[in-house]
């Protein structure tokens, strides 16, 4: 699968941002059009019930004031003659002028009709306007008139009203599609931010894997280059014909250690690679972790204090666990060589501690040395990381020890950290499970 470089990396943060630039102009446009079609639809909607309300007081009127105009056209004396031509459901009855005088018209709604002959009452029925406007269920008639109407057309918008529940379901629709817009946008936007995060910490990962790269490469050219360069000057003073057999005798160690030191470089490298592809089988059986530490213990002492430092061990006995010995072989020595190389020469301070913690070994590496910066707990067993890139530069190191050390204590059922002291130095801690 191939990589993204650092350029590639910029160019799609570049694009994305333009992409979401376009893409919050065209929804911010979009939101606002559609609050705009609510704000509308609102407008529209309370502009329909009032046309329904102004359509319904003139049909009303129209109708009375047809009643009213007919009725002063009639020419005759009887009431009931009078109720047959004006039969309508708008009337409630009809009184001549003088029989409606021994009535009490006080709580009565009617018309006084000066006829050709005769005056006469109409008493409207209160409900009619009513039962016009059931049908729509939005409108209301409000009766605020008792007694004698004089004009015909007596119906206005203080009897016919548009019911609060309607204005209010259209208030409520407003609102609904106002947090529904404001919803999605938001939502969309999340969506961007927290896309626009994540490439930016992809960039910021792959800044930190290429400075750690780099740095890679400079300690392995370092480390490659020191041995070689030895060996080179050991052949060169072998060409020589005259050359100091003392002085061949104190630089065959010293080759011998470079090439040591080179073959555990590169066989770091490929057990990177084989501890990737999970190449590497491991073999645990029951050990005696006391017994094979104390032998590690007696074996790093010398080579400790040859430097001028101090090693102390606090082994506790009988303590068995399942493992493979020489991947925590391979562990053990890693530590001690980080303690080594990033301590004070002649200052050197080791303490190798093994307790037994409930049904647990707790192995603990503690040195004296500058210990770690906070936070950089469990970047240390990243590959390649070496915690501070600068000041690294110069102490020999691929940034693969401490990764190695971790998977081999994983894959022998250990958990592996490192913490500062209280004064100096950290101490690297390893717990395995004990054998029953």
């Amino acid at each position: 699968m191939k990589r993204l470089s650092p350029a590639s990396a910029r160019n799609t943060l570049i694009i994305f941002v333009a992409l979401a630039f376009v893409f919050i102009a065209q929804m911010s446009w979009w939101i606002f059009f559609q609050m705009r079609n609510t704000a509308n639809t609102k407008k529209f909607l309370s502009g329909t019930l009032e046309d329904e309300r102004q359509w319904a007081i003139g049909q009303l009127n129209v109708h009375y004031e047809r009643i009213f105009h007919a009725a002063a056209k009639l020419d005759s004396t009887s009431a009931v003659a009078l109720s047959v031509g004006l039969h309508d459901p708008a009337i409630s009855g009809i009184r001549s002028y003088s029989e409606a005088q021994e009535m009490s018209l006080k709580d009565s709604l009617y018309f006084l009709i000066h006829g050709v002959k005769n005056d006469f009452i109409i008493f409207l029925n209160r409900d009619y306007p009513q039962s016009i406007i059931s049908g729509n269920n939005k409108l209301e008639f409000i009766s605020t008139y008792s007694g004698e109407l004089r004009n015909p057309r007596w119906l206005t918008t203080d009897n016919i009203k548009i019911k609060p529940d309607a204005l209010l379901l259209i208030e409520k629709n407003g609102q609904k599609y106002f947090k529904m817009f404001a919803m999605e946008g938001s939502f969309f936007l999340l969506l961007i931010l927290v896309g626009a995060y994540m490439i930016y910490m992809a960039l910021k990962r792959i800044k930190v894997v290429r400075e750690e790269q780099l740095l890679f490469v400079h300690s392995i050219t370092h480390e490659l280059k020191i041995p070689i360069t030895s060996l080179n000057l050991f052949l060169y003073t072998l060409k020589r014909r005259d050359y100091d057999s003392k002085l061949a005798e104190e630089l065959v160690p010293k080759m011998k250690e470079d090439l040591t030191r080179l073959n555990q470089l590169i066989d770091n490298i490929l057990q990177v690679r084989r501890l990737a592809d999970r190449e590497i089988e491991s073999h645990p059986i029951a050990i005696n972790l006391s017994d094979e530490l104390e032998k590690f213990a007696a074996k790093v002492k010398d080579r400790i204090e040859s430097t001028g430092g101090k090693f102390t061990a606090h082994i506790a006995g009988e303590i068995e666990i399942f493992a493979d010995i020489s991947e925590l072989a391979r562990v053990w020595e890693s530590l001690i060589d980080n303690s080594l190389k990033y301590g004070n020469p002649g200052s050197i301070e080791i303490e190798i501690r093994l307790t037994r913690s409930g049904g647990s070994a707790e192995l603990q590496f503690i040195d004296n040395g500058p210990g770690i910066k906070p936070g950089m707990e469990k970047k240390l067993f990243e590959p390649f990381y070496r915690g501070n890139i600068e000041s690294k530069k110069t102490i020999p190191g691929s940034g693969l020890g401490l990764y190695i050390a971790r998977e081999f204590v994983r894959r022998n059922g250990g958990e592996i950290s490192i913490r500062n002291n209280s004064g100096s130095g950290c101490t690297v801690t390893q717990k395995y499970k004990i054998r029953k």
